[in-house]
């Protein structure tokens, strides 16, 4: 079974003993005794309706009928706030208390102004966007998206690279085609944005998709501008430029990723971003220092565990990627997430340390 296969394996027995602590009461009891406190923060992509949906990556897609369904319990349920009032709390030294949540976006996705924004605004919650500028200015589909539409929509069903090593993989195969996407996926990820081009572009050659004319389904500095003036609880925070790996990628590609993205906002918004997220929650201690160098005032990245309070580090703020179901959204936003799967020792019997 391939390192993908496991992760997956791992988070659906994770969500199933959550869920079992949730409906059993368990994390009900666990609250009331430990009585925790911290603020979980969600990470959301994209919420395209169907039509859309196809040309985006499933990993980094949410239904629009979830998605309302989510923010509707949140509204009733949690005590949301916006991205910018929880900084100002830990810059404080306060520690919100369980229960409270803050809704974050990432990377700039079109149905992020056109479906999520009018869902926000009718039930008064508040919600942050951290936006690559770049993908933004090209009206660009992020990477992920292009891999996967290549892969989707193939004519052509073998894919030789000289960059991956071995012979030419047979998609037909699921096994060969699951194992041939992970690693180009690996590479993507760390690559820098003219390496990107040039990979996707081989794929393309070779698998040769025919899926049509993809709908746009980036957001362009219109509709940024659009999304200030009609949904003003709809923050603004910068993701770098080009979606680069910056636990990879520091020196001076990592200052003009992060400056680039500062002064992209502020020419096409007249926003001073503070807040900022490293893409794929990696970073290392050199780009966290420019984070903080450069005057931003927080970043979100993979932080010390997942509750956000008074001794977390401002400039890697943990987030969570938003569950795809109602009772993982019930369970890892109360008081008992991850405390309780922690004190019975689960993460650890299945084979992973604390949450």
């Amino acid at each position: 079974m391939d390192n993908g296969a496991l992760k997956n394996l791992w988070l659906a027995r994770h969500d199933l003993v959550g869920a079992a602590l949730y409906w059993s009461g368990i994390g009900w009891v666990f609250e009331r005794v430990r009585r925790p406190s911290g603020a979980i923060v969600l990470m959301y992509h994209s919420v395209a309706p169907k039509d859309d949906a196809s040309y985006i990556d499933p990993p980094n897609h949410m239904t629009p009928e979830l998605f309302e369904r989510q923010m509707v319990y949140l509204k009733r349920n949690r005590n949301v706030v916006s991205y910018s009032s929880l900084v100002e709390s830990i810059l404080a030294g306060k520690d919100p208390p369980a229960g409270t949540v803050c809704i974050s976006f990432d990377d700039g996705y079109r149905d992020n102004l056109t479906v999520a924004a009018p869902i926000l605004q009718r039930l008064g919650l508040p919600a942050t966007l951290f936006i690559a500028t770049g993908y933004v200015e090209r009206e660009q589909m992020q990477w992920a998206d292009v891999l996967h539409c290549h892969f989707r929509f193939r004519t052509a069903h073998s894919l030789a690279l000289p960059e991956l090593g071995g012979g030419a993989a047979d998609l037909s195969d699921a096994r060969a085609r699951r194992t041939a996407r992970a690693e180009l996926h690996g590479r993507l990820l760390t690559a820098t944005i003219a390496q990107r081009e040039d990979l996707l572009a081989h794929v393309q050659r070779q698998l040769q998709p025919d899926g049509g004319r993809p709908p746009r389904i980036s957001l362009n500095w219109d509709d940024v501008r659009d999304l200030c003036r009609r949904f003003p609880a709809f923050e603004l925070g910068g993701h770098t430029r080009d979606h680069i790996d910056l636990s990879i990628h520091a020196g001076d590609l990592a200052s003009a990723e992060i400056s680039g993205c500062t002064q992209d906002l502020a020419r096409e918004t007249g926003i001073t971003p503070r807040d900022f997220a490293f893409p794929y929650e990696r970073w290392c201690a050199a780009t966290r220092d420019l984070i903080r160098d450069a005057g931003w005032r927080s970043a979100a990245g993979a932080g010390k565990g997942v509750r956000v309070d008074s001794d977390s580090d401002v400039f890697v703020i943990p987030r969570i990627n938003a569950p795809s179901s109602m009772t993982a959204l019930r369970f890892k936003t109360s008081g008992a997430y991850p405390g309780a799967l922690n004190a019975f020792g689960i993460n650890r019997r299945l084979g992973r340390g604390a949450a």
